[in-house]
């Protein structure tokens, strides 16, 4: 309330209104002040709302500049009318992607067609296994500052081990992966070979499809061992994602050739089909029903999520940032002497540190 009000004379009011309240239909809302309501449930007990116009300096009619600022922070409308409009059953079956890579397409997605990942950039990846589903493997290189960029795909659905094995070897950069994380259940032997009870011939044991992969020469995957809620995964994208209007994405996605349909096969230095589940992946949406016994849903709905499971493998393992080359180092130190017209010393001061760093 506002200060030129005085303790006592709110106090009064709100114990005006808690006993009006009584008079009141079960759930009916009677105002203190502007934002500030109490009701009563069936069972009597008051309810208290304060939103947040109950503050001047945030009322829409008084200060619209506020609402307008913060609402930059927040990533699409749901998420914003869940926390600051007190909806609770905003955001089921919302889109959780969609609305930032719409607003912010030209920050996240590279479309630049002569664009490439520094050659000094450490490169990671994630890989996620499908018979039916697709076959995905996303690459990622991690920038000096530790900005994020998917830059690459395989993805390919209803083939073998055998068949998707070529494929992957022909991936641009595939022998510069760091490492590459996959789902733990290819790791599990449970692939049985063969049952022959043929003379002089053994019993093939069970694999698993990472030792057929092996067999097949591919032998990069290692079992993710992080977070593997998708929950937690959204609300880390999301932190990658935030306040756009003042910084740049610490994760950005190459893509030149984006279609709103999937595109299978090898796609060395763009990532359409990843581009194309973010935006479809949907949270679940509960009934009418099942939202007057329960909260609304955070979850998000297991389909058309296997070039992102990869994204969730990488972004959830943390990876740090790339190592400066020497080299890399020195070029920086000199720089603002190069950039103030100092050409002759900068020269200099390069060469002396190039000769530190031979001797060393």
């Amino acid at each position: 309330m506002p200060e030129e009000t005085s303790s006592g004379t709110r106090t009064n009011r709100v114990r005006q209104v808690l006993r009006q309240t009584l008079a009141c239909k079960p759930q009916a809302p009677l105002e203190v002040r502007r934002g500030f309501t109490i009701r009563r449930t069936a069972g009597g007990i008051p309810v208290a709302r304060l939103h947040y116009s109950a503050h001047e300096e945030r009322d829409p009619e008084i200060n619209p500049v506020w609402k307008e600022q913060e609402r930059r922070t927040y990533t699409s409308q749901a998420a914003w009318d869940r926390e600051q409009e007190i909806q609770d059953e905003a955001g089921g079956g919302e889109l959780v992607y969609a609305d930032v890579l719409r607003n912010d397409w030209d920050k996240i997605v590279i479309t630049d067609p002569s664009w490439r990942p520094d050659p000094s950039w450490r490169l990671v990846a994630g890989f996620d296994h499908g018979k039916t589903n697709p076959t995905v493997l996303e690459r990622c290189y991690v920038g000096h500052d530790g900005t994020l960029y998917l830059c690459g795909e395989y993805y390919m659905p209803g083939k073998e081990v055998w068949e998707h094995a070529p494929a992957i070897r022909r991936m641009a950069d595939v022998r510069k992966m760091a490492c590459c994380t996959a789902d733990p259940s290819i790791f599990h032997s449970t692939m049985l070979q063969s049952q022959s009870r043929e003379a002089g011939k053994a019993v093939e044991r069970a694999k698993s499809i990472n030792q057929l992969y092996i067999e097949q020469g591919i032998e990069l995957f290692s079992p993710f061992q992080g977070d593997r809620s998708d929950v937690s995964f959204a609300a880390r994208v999301m932190t990658h994602w935030a306040n756009l209007d003042r910084r740049e994405p610490s994760l950005k996605i190459v893509c030149r050739n984006f279609s709103e349909r999937p595109q299978p096969g090898l796609h060395n230095w763009d990532c359409p089909n990843l581009l194309w589940e973010l935006f479809r992946i949907r949270r679940v949406k509960l009934s009418q029903h099942q939202l007057m016994y329960r909260n609304v849903s955070e979850a998000i709905i297991d389909k058309d999520n296997h070039a992102t499971d990869c994204m969730k493998y990488i972004v959830m393992s943390f990876p740090e940032p790339s190592e400066k080359t020497p080299r890399q180092i020195i070029a920086e130190m000199i720089k603002p002497m190069a950039e103030a017209g100092e050409l002759s010393s900068a020269a200099i001061w390069y060469q002396i540190k190039m000769e530190e760093l031979e001797s060393e």
